[in-house]
């Protein structure tokens, strides 16, 4: 017991000490603070600037690095790449121009999702926490300890995409992936105060991502995206589906991503102010209200959303 302890703790600290070496030493504050211009826009607004030529990758993901955990010489060299093929082609590449004992499971091949953004042009360069075991509205692991908000530290960043949703909050990503099942890709964002979305199951391709229980269909998760910005949600759903992903995810439902203009009139939103299982905080109940209040000054109808059996469906997903 005390050996597998031991060999737990030196993993532990292994990967703390690769994450601290992949800092460069020109990001560490003292120094030259990022580009605060680029930092503030969304990403909708780089890919048209690094369309026009306003802006090249390497001054984008330079001004990222300094705000974030680096992946740095791969995140440069991309960049580098990009850059070059735009002054090729005179445009644009694409649009978007767990557990302890996986802890030494390096991936064989990429994810479908991740060759999607990187054959669109995105740029990876940043490694982000989650709870170990994923279902939980908190950030904390064994690894890495627990993610803090980064607008209060003595409150949560949520999870379980808490990574994602604090360096969104500081700034350091203009739009990240998350994954969701009962709001880990929703909770994060609104603790951060950025944009999630929770996309309807078998819409975006989760193919080659590690989960605990692979094969298990009662309990569907999916991957979104979280963004700064409203705009930059419809970016990545839209950028993901003009692909075709169910060409090589035969899971995923074939459905383009359609977009349409709604008239606030014709829409109704139910609002539940309780589950009858737990009872919302004083300041939940107030935002509320607030978002109520500005949906009707919209013209859109609100009602009362009636909770039903809330405490039988957690007991039947808690069993599965």
């Amino acid at each position: 017991m005390l050996s597998s302890v031991f060999m737990a703790t030196s993993s532990i600290q292994r990967i703390r000490e690769l994450r601290d070496a992949s800092i460069p030493k020109d990001s560490l504050l003292g120094n030259l603070l990022p580009d605060s211009s680029v930092l503030n826009y969304s990403a909708t607004q780089l890919v048209t600037k690094l369309a026009q030529g306003q802006l090249i990758a390497q001054q984008v993901i330079k001004a990222y690095l300094k705000r974030a955990e680096f992946l740095e010489k791969e995140a440069l060299d991309r960049a580098k790449y990009l850059d070059e093929e735009f002054k090729k082609r005179g445009g644009r590449v694409g649009p978007l121009h767990g557990w302890i004992k996986w802890i030494d499971r390096i991936a064989e091949d990429d994810t479908l999702i991740v060759k999607i953004l990187y054959e669109a042009g995105a740029i990876f360069y940043v490694r982000t926490t989650e709870p170990q075991s994923l279902m939980h509205l908190e950030c904390s692991g064994p690894i890495y300890d627990t993610t803090l908000n980064p607008f209060n530290r003595n409150l949560t960043s949520c999870g379980s995409s808490g990574g994602e949703g604090a360096v969104l909050g500081l700034k350091a990503s203009p739009m990240s992936i998350g994954t969701d099942i009962g709001g880990s890709i929703r909770s994060p964002a609104a603790n951060n105060g950025v944009y999630g979305l929770r996309p309807t199951a078998f819409r975006i391709p989760v193919a080659g991502v590690m989960i605990a229980q692979m094969g298990r269909e009662s309990i569907i998760g999916v991957l979104g995206p979280l963004a700064r910005k409203r705009e930059d949600i419809n970016l990545f759903m839209k950028t993901v589906l003009d692909t075709e992903p169910w060409l090589r995810d035969p899971s995923l439902v074939p459905i383009p991503w359609r977009s349409i203009s709604l008239n606030p009139k014709n829409l109704t939103i139910a609002v539940m102010w309780d589950d009858g299982v737990v009872h919302p905080h004083p300041p939940v109940i107030r935002a509320l209200r607030e978002t109520v209040e500005h949906l009707k000054k919209s013209g859109i109808q609100v009602i009362d959303w009636k909770p039903i059996d809330h405490q039988k469906g957690w007991d039947l997903i808690s069993a599965l």
